[in-house]
């Protein structure tokens, strides 16, 4: 049986999925750290962030590990949850921001993976490899 390649930029995103995906539980680890450890006064709202951080770290980690495993099968479902999964970790940014807490570098190369992605999603050929109907 063979298997027949995916295209270069399907191909990229699916990769830059599993880079996001051990961003995200990196991100998870040293935000908890970084809370048990300085332990920063909150304010009333920071608690609510705190959820929105944690929750779009890890579901959008989850979506992407889901999406990029199911890329490779050209199912339309993959293209729509890798989409969500940046929008949750665009969430997770903000929220990470709204509480104070952004680093610099890991900020941007993580909202630089996210915005590659995103680019890479809309790109002709990825939206051809979901979305045009297989003649197999």
């Amino acid at each position: 049986m063979s298997v027949t390649p995916m295209p270069r930029y399907v191909d990229q995103t699916r990769a830059l999925l599993w880079i996001q995906l051990m961003l995200n539980m990196v991100g998870i680890l040293l935000f908890v750290a970084l809370i048990v450890v300085l332990q920063p006064p909150l304010e009333s709202d920071d608690g609510l962030f705190a959820y929105l951080a944690l929750g779009g770290l890890f579901f959008g980690g989850l979506l992407s590990a889901t999406a990029a495993k199911m890329f490779a099968r050209g199912w339309a479902f993959s293209w729509v949850l890798a989409l969500f999964a940046q929008a949750l970790v665009l969430v997770a940014v903000w929220s990470l921001w709204q509480m104070g807490l952004v680093i610099g570098v890991p900020l941007l190369i993580v909202l630089a993976g996210t915005g590659w992605i995103g680019v890479n999603l809309f790109r002709g050929q990825v939206l051809r490899h979901f979305f045009t109907p297989s003649r197999a």
